[in-house]
This record gives structure tokens, sequence and C-alpha cells, in this order.
């Protein structure tokens, strides 16, 4: 029985690229291309680190797997328009397409092992170790201890994307 399934797919890998292709059908859902460019931009990275946040087990399975399924190419063609829109095109929009999901991935990463149930002892312990460094060596480090410890919010996720996205578009041209 365990063998039929390879009557679908070639082997594991394969199943595996379906598997994640097929989560990403939920992100292809939130697209909205009629909407301005950076709030499209947005709302479709934010949607694929929810689906990390939702399965944190396979932010490593994304990482290191291209998204090569008909979904993975909707959200990439989507976003390559939407950079073209943003006056981003050719290496440049490649550039960009990258750096947006390297960060939306690693904020993801970064996310997901900090939203668990001891947060609050976590974040407690995290301040006491910033906070308990020499002062006369880490001033500013202490002055942030608190910052520093808290579990990275959804609005911090949005406030660097929109940095980023500022970053981008206020750069013209070569580097």
């Amino acid at each position: 029985m365990p063998n039929a399934l390879y009557t679908y797919v070639s082997d594991k890998d394969a199943l595996l690229d379906a598997v994640l292709d097929d989560l990403l059908g939920d992100v292809v859902a939130q697209v909205g291309e009629a909407e301005p460019w950076r709030e499209a931009l947005i709302r479709i990275l934010d949607a694929s680190r929810r689906l990390l946040l939702d399965h944190p087990q396979l932010v490593p399975v994304f990482l290191s797997r291209p998204g090569l399924g008909r979904n993975a190419a909707i959200l990439g063609e989507t976003t390559f328009r939407l950079l073209r829109r943003a006056g981003l095109e050719g290496e440049r929009a490649v550039e960009a397409f990258r750096v947006l999901l390297i960060y939306t991935l690693g904020f993801a990463a970064f996310q997901a092992p900090r939203r668990q149930a001891d947060s609050a002892a976590r974040t407690a312990r995290g301040e006491a170790a910033f906070g308990s460094l020499p002062e006369d060596a880490f001033p500013e480090m202490r002055r942030v201890a608190r910052y520093l410890a808290m579990h990275p919010s959804d609005e911090n996720f949005q406030t660097g994307l929109r940095w980023l996205l500022d970053g981008m578009t206020s750069v013209k041209g070569g580097t």
C-alpha cells in the first residue's frame, strides 16, 4: 500500500515539493494585484510568513528547496509584476525578490520558536541577561535590553518590510 503513493509522484522529493506547493496555494489565495503594489506585496509576504508560522517545522524545508510548482510560479510571477509596478525590473527585480524572500523566511525562522507557550519566561530571561551586561562596556545593549528580549511581532515584520520596500524603491539604477 505505501508504494501506491509513488503511482502519483516519482519519489520522496517530488512528494515533498507537491506538499509545499499545495501549502503555497493558501498564499496564492491572498493575492490581490488590483490593490497598490506595496500593499499587495506586503499581503503576499505576510501570508507567506504566517504559513511558515503555522507550520514551523517546514521553515528549513522551504529554505532548502526551490519553489518550482504551479503555486510557487504564480507567486513569483505576481511578485515580479508588482515589483515592475514599483519601478524594479530585470536584475534589480531579482535582487529585490531575493531580499524580500530572505527577509520573510528569516523573520519566520526567527519568530517561530519565540511563539512558544513560555514566551513570557523567555522574555524575562533575555531581559535579565542583556540587562546584566557590564554597563561601561555595553551601555547601548543595556538601554535596549527590554526591547531586545521582546518576542518579534507581526508589526515588527511589517515595519521591517516597509523599510525594505522604501529602500528598494528609493534607489534607481545599479548599486
